[in-house]
């Protein structure tokens, strides 16, 4: 689960800073798409200190690392709300939902790990 959600990661903040450079001419878009785009590089990066914690058997920091993974998109959805105007796009929501449903997943493995 840990890998998909890695491959999730990666592949919406390479959405987004491909979409960032076609929204050249709004800067608020750039800087909010930036943003996104960081955040879901540090999802990336999150989940693959839990595999390397995983592999330690460090189970209790594994769980902490994806459920940082998982609130990185959250605070993405909240950067739409300090910018009046900018509607949070349907296909960012939708890329939200599945990592943050692919961490769940993840997290009850681990919590099981955990027992």
């Amino acid at each position: 689960m840990i890998g998909i959600g890695m491959s999730n990661a990666t592949r919406t903040s390479t959405y987004l800073y491909s979409q960032m450079l076609s929204n050249t001419n709004d800067v608020v878009m750039k800087k909010v798409l930036k943003e996104y785009a960081d955040n879901y590089t540090y999802a990336n990066d999150a989940l693959q200190s839990s595999l390397q914690d995983l592999s330690n058997m460090s189970f209790d920091y594994a769980f902490v690392d994806v459920t940082a993974a998982k609130d990185y998109p959250n605070s993405c959805h909240n950067a739409y709300r300090r910018f009046p105007g900018l509607a949070y796009p349907p296909e960012m929501a939708r890329r939200e939902e599945y990592l943050v449903q692919i961490c769940d997943i993840a997290l009850g493995m681990i919590g099981k790990l955990l027992d």
